[in-house]
């Protein structure tokens, strides 16, 4: 096991560097001080190649949309000092020790692109014997033939003590607002899911280090929003995309719903949703992997507009929460770009005023994992703020408390909960 891990530290290390494939904006005065961490959200060492599927030759038709900003680039900023020693808890298996704390954090960086040219998913061209298909492509990704389908798997790997370093800026959070429910939800990825048998050994265990942090936040009375076990009981359905590392907002709205269910308020089933599908969907796993079989096996895209999407106002403004401008929430009609189809992007601080009258606002602090959310709290909520951690300029305590938060709902995924973005926590919560 040891040598498998060692193995799979080695073929991830790559994924800490590489530069922009879009223009940045100058970096301002202000943000000098903001944590650079080495995660999932620099990975550009992979261009945006699309191979036809009938040649290796780049499909010349075929570019990363460029109307809204990406969700893959971190702050260009220079990191604090936060020296954070490399320990497990005594009672963990020091099998986990021996990959070196490679921060996937936050999965939040997918090239978020125009989807090929294709047939629907249940028509598309694929090879008939897919299942037992192994093979680690770029950027360690690893692209196993399950069933009917191929699917792109990204190892897990994280630390305790940047779990603690969450729980403790969670814990901080709540201190400073005593009088907002504090809640906290560590969203898994697909990994602990979908990896083949044969290839458990390559990564960490994400259930091990969510419960770890929930246990350690139950101490102090945040609300875990516990949705690890609610995904489980839904794995046979499309609650994650096959070519992508970003959960389906299938997969999001069962966890909105046991948010909501946990703090008292409701939401609609999802059969009062209006359900938009789109076939012909390949993000970023095959970008990483550079696999052919995922191109070649693209998946259908379900987006569900929300009951009374008509009634929102939604504005956008900058990291500094200034120069709004209204726009939708849903950014991106007919899903037609998926992921972006949710608030655009990740660098915008979002307001979304409901025709709710319950007089409960909720601020979210996330990366791009928590924006698939946002649509299934619309009917919970008066208002809804939405954070970045890695591109907010506001000191994230004074605005919940400048916008009269009831709820504060911090949902990220297992990469930056246990990776280097949880800096960025240390750095909102200072500024």
């Amino acid at each position: 096991m040891k040598k498998r891990l060692a193995v799979c530290a080695l073929l991830i290390a790559g994924i800490a560097t590489g530069c922009n494939q879009y223009e940045e904006a100058p970096v301002s005065e202000a943000e000098t001080s903001a944590p650079q961490s080495a995660s999932i959200g620099e990975i550009t060492t992979i261009p945006p190649l699309v191979l036809s599927p009938e040649s290796s030759t780049p499909a010349d038709n075929t570019t990363p949309l460029d109307t809204a900003a990406p969700d893959t680039v971190s702050p260009d900023t220079s990191a604090p000092d936060v020296s954070i020693p490399q320990s497990e808890p005594p009672s963990e298996s020091t099998d986990a020790t021996t990959v070196p704390p490679i921060v996937l954090g936050g999965a939040t960086t997918a090239p978020e692109t125009e989807a090929p040219a294709t047939t629907a998913e249940t028509t598309a061209s694929v090879d008939k014997n897919i299942d037992g298909y192994r093979q680690i492509g770029g950027s360690g990704i690893l692209v196993a033939g399950i069933g009917d389908h191929y699917w792109g798997i990204m190892f897990f790997g994280g630390t305790y003590d940047y779990c603690d370093l969450y729980v403790k800026n969670v814990k901080e959070f709540q201190n400073a607002l005593p009088e907002v429910n504090v809640c906290s939800m560590v969203i898994p990825t697909s990994v602990d899911f979908y990896n083949p048998d044969d290839y458990k050994d390559y990564s960490e265990s994400q259930k091990d280090k969510i419960e770890y942090v929930e246990n350690e936040l139950s101490k102090s009375g945040v609300t875990n929003i516990k949705v690890y076990d609610v995904l489980a009981s839904h794995t046979s359905e499309p609650i994650y995309a096959r070519t992508d590392h970003h959960w389906k907002p299938l997969g999001a709205y069962y966890a909105a719903q046991k948010f909501c269910n946990d703090i008292g308020v409701t939401i609609s089933p999802l059969e009062k949703y209006k359900a938009v599908t789109c076939p012909g969907y390949v993000g970023s796993m095959y970008y990483y992997s550079e696999d052919e079989h995922l191109y070649n096996d693209p998946e259908d895209y379900t987006v569900y507009y929300s009951p009374n999407a008509d009634k929102l106002e939604t504005t956008y403004y900058d990291e500094y929460y200034q120069n709004g401008y209204e726009s939708n929430l849903f950014i991106v009609d007919d899903a037609s770009s998926y992921y972006l189809t949710f608030l655009g992007g990740d660098e915008k601080i979002t307001h979304v005023k409901t025709d709710v009258k319950n007089g409960r606002n909720l601020v979210v602090i996330k990366e791009s994992y928590g924006n698939a959310l946002i649509p299934f709290l619309t009917e919970a909520f008066e208002n809804i703020y939405v954070l970045d951690l890695r591109y907010c300029e506001k000191n994230a305590i004074k605005f919940c408390k400048d916008v009269g938060a009831t709820d504060l709902l911090f949902a990220n995924c297992a990469y930056t909960v246990a990776g280097g973005n949880c800096e960025y926590f240390d750095y909102i919560r200072e500024l």
